[in-house]
């Protein structure tokens, strides 16, 4: 697939210039900027939730940190939970199952951005597939989330990625 039909049209009508960078296939956002070798900071990870309304927010945060839910829900005045797996097939059914892409705006999603991917310089986004990233340079990334709210929404980091646990036990590093 390389990128979701739905975010290609997105980044076609909003003239972002990005680059696709295929890598080993992977589960999880941590894993991608791993295998990508690139900066867990630089990596957006979307985080799908939704209020007592039913009203779905994506929740952008670094691919080394854990969202910190009080906090969002702190900022928006909301509370909300995440959404289940199903609901997420639902809402982009052109990705693959753990490989959305961190750009609700694509599928008319409102955003809060953690306030730490607005200082990179590059920002790394799931294409749709679990094989390629969208890296978008800071100024684009900037210029499409003029209007998107943000803020410290970041919690816990994570660690290190379950590709790199495994290659220091094959290494016995």
């Amino acid at each position: 697939m390389a990128i979701a039909i739905t975010l290609s049209e997105y980044l076609l009508k909003n003239n972002v210039k990005y680059e696709l960078v295929k890598h080993k296939h992977t589960a999880a956002s941590l894993d991608s900027s791993t295998s990508a070798h690139i900066p867990s900071s630089h990596m957006s990870k979307p985080v799908v939730l939704v209020n007592k309304s039913g009203e779905h927010i994506m929740a952008i945060v670094s691919a080394g940190n854990r969202l910190s839910l009080p906090r969002l829900n702190d900022i928006t005045g909301q509370e909300y939970s995440l959404v289940s797996e199903q609901k997420l097939g639902e809402l982009f059914p052109d990705c693959d199952r753990g490989a959305i892409p961190a750009m609700g705006e694509a599928y008319q999603m409102k955003m809060l951005v953690d306030d730490s991917l607005l200082a990179t310089e590059h920002v790394y986004i799931e294409a749709g597939d679990h094989d390629h990233l969208i890296k978008v340079p800071h100024k684009q990334y900037v210029n499409m989330l003029d209007k998107t709210p943000h803020g410290d929404i970041s919690g816990k980091r994570i660690g290190i990625s379950r590709s790199a646990r495994r290659y220091q036990r094959d290494w016995r590093l």
